[in-house]
Formats: C-alpha cells, structure tokens, sequence
C-alpha cells in the first residue's frame, strides 16, 4: 500500500510544550493516532491565543477555519508522562488557505513520535461557504513559514 509522505521541514520557527495525559493512550499504552490530531489542536489553540484570534474568528469578526485535509507518519511512540516539543511552522500560505506541519519530539530522548501536516481553508461562518483569510492573519502566519 503506498503511503502519504508527510516531509520533515528544515526549520520549525515555533513549538509547544505538551505532556501525555492517560487520555491520550490507546489500548497498547502509547499515544493514540486520533490523540496526534488533538494535540496539534491544542497547540494551534494555544498559538492562536497568542495572536488574539479564534479559529471562529480569524480577526474579522465573520472568517474562521475548517479542515481540509489532514496526513500524520508515525516515526515512534509517545507513553504516559512524555514531554513532547510540538514544532510547527507554515506552509502554501494563501489568501484562502494555508497549511501547519507539526513534528512532535520526546524531549528527554529527542526521538520524532509523528510529522503532521494540516491543510485549513479560511470559512465566513455566516454565509456557510469558503472565504478568504482576513490579511492580517495571512501576514502573521507567514511569520512562521518553515
């Protein structure tokens, strides 16, 4: 089966800190794949509050942002108590879309547990339809091109 290639970039400008809760375990003990996407939200969450937005509210008070594809490799495992380094930068930056490469890293033993790559589409929740990303938010995400 031929296998979606998610590539490991030269430069993360930004990462997170986060820690593996029992929560985030599967039925083997180790970080489970649904739980790889709920960190790298959570990260996002984070780096958005940092920029005084919402992913309802891009700044314009109508754009926010919707899913629209997502690819994750497993490079290891992450257990219970890890601290892992969640690096992210930016890619394809556009005027309605852009995309976030996450690579996630034990801190204490620097392994790579997963590479990342989530492609969003700017959304005006209003009209339920796509819609271009307000500018000042496509400038602040170029700040963090990888």
């Amino acid at each position: 089966m031929p296998k979606v290639k998610v590539h490991r970039l030269e430069k993360y400008p930004i990462h997170h800190e986060l820690t593996v809760r029992v929560s985030d375990l599967n039925y083997g003990a180790h970080l489970a794949y649904d739980r790889v996407l709920s960190l790298a939200h959570q990260v996002r969450v984070e780096l958005f509050s940092e920029w005084n937005v919402t992913e309802i509210d891009l700044g314009d008070q109508k754009t926010g942002l919707v899913v629209g594809d997502v690819a994750v490799n497993y490079l290891g495992e992450g257990f219970l108590n890890d601290r892992l380094r969640i690096e992210t930068a930016a890619l394809e930056v556009g005027a309605i879309a852009f995309r976030f490469n996450h690579r996630f890293v034990n801190i204490k033993t620097g392994g790579e547990i997963a590479l990342a790559d989530i492609g969003f589409v700017g959304f005006d929740y209003g009209r339920r339809m796509p819609g271009r990303l307000p500018a000042a938010f496509v400038d602040r995400v170029k700040t963090i091109v990888g």
